[in-house]
């Protein structure tokens, strides 16, 4: 959370390769056309839905950031569809021999880890991950439940068979980003 994968996965997406964000995937299926909402609304609440159908996604993060549990349940909704699309979709654009990049921010935490070649790891220094993450407009409270809701970055950083090291300017990223 806040080390840099959306910006990493854009450069990435400049040099051609495919690139399926988990996160995007995600977001899609919070969207009133899909089923997830009315799930969400019969688990959560018609509070964190609104009458559109939109799930208002702090509403709910409010909630599940709190309880250990309620974050399970929504992960048991939501982790199973995200994993669904980006397997058929990786699975697509391998098979045509297109280079393919798929971003999961909770890789180790959902065990995906395992389906692919390589895992890269995109890192910043936590001081700089907070900052970024106020800057996003979350308070101290806010931020410490959401980072301490996913595995430490460190214990992340130690299983990736690659870091990419974000935390200065972008043009060092890059330049590693350009080693790869």
């Amino acid at each position: 959370m806040a080390t840099g994968k959306s910006q990493v996965a854009e450069w990435f997406e400049t040099k051609s390769w495919v690139v399926i964000c988990t996160d995007k995937i995600a977001h899609r299926l919070y969207e009133p056309d899909q089923d997830l909402p009315r799930q969400i609304a019969r688990e959560f609440g018609n509070d964190v839905v609104s009458a559109e159908g939109r799930v208002d996604r702090q509403k709910l993060g409010e909630i599940v950031f709190c309880d250990p549990l309620a974050l399970k349940r929504l992960n048991a909704l939501v982790h199973p569809k995200v994993r669904s699309e980006w397997k058929s979709r990786a699975a697509e654009t391998v098979r045509s021999g297109r280079r393919t990049l798929v971003i999961i921010p909770l890789a180790y935490e959902t065990d995906a880890v395992q389906e692919f070649q390589q895992t890269w790891v995109v890192a910043c220094s936590r001081d700089e991950q907070i900052a970024r993450l106020r800057q996003r407009g979350l308070n101290p409270v806010q931020i410490e439940k959401r980072l301490s809701s996913q595995w430490p970055l460190q214990k992340k950083i130690d299983r990736a068979d690659l870091v990419i090291w974000n935390n200065g300017s972008w043009s060092l990223t890059e330049e590693q980003l350009k080693l790869l």
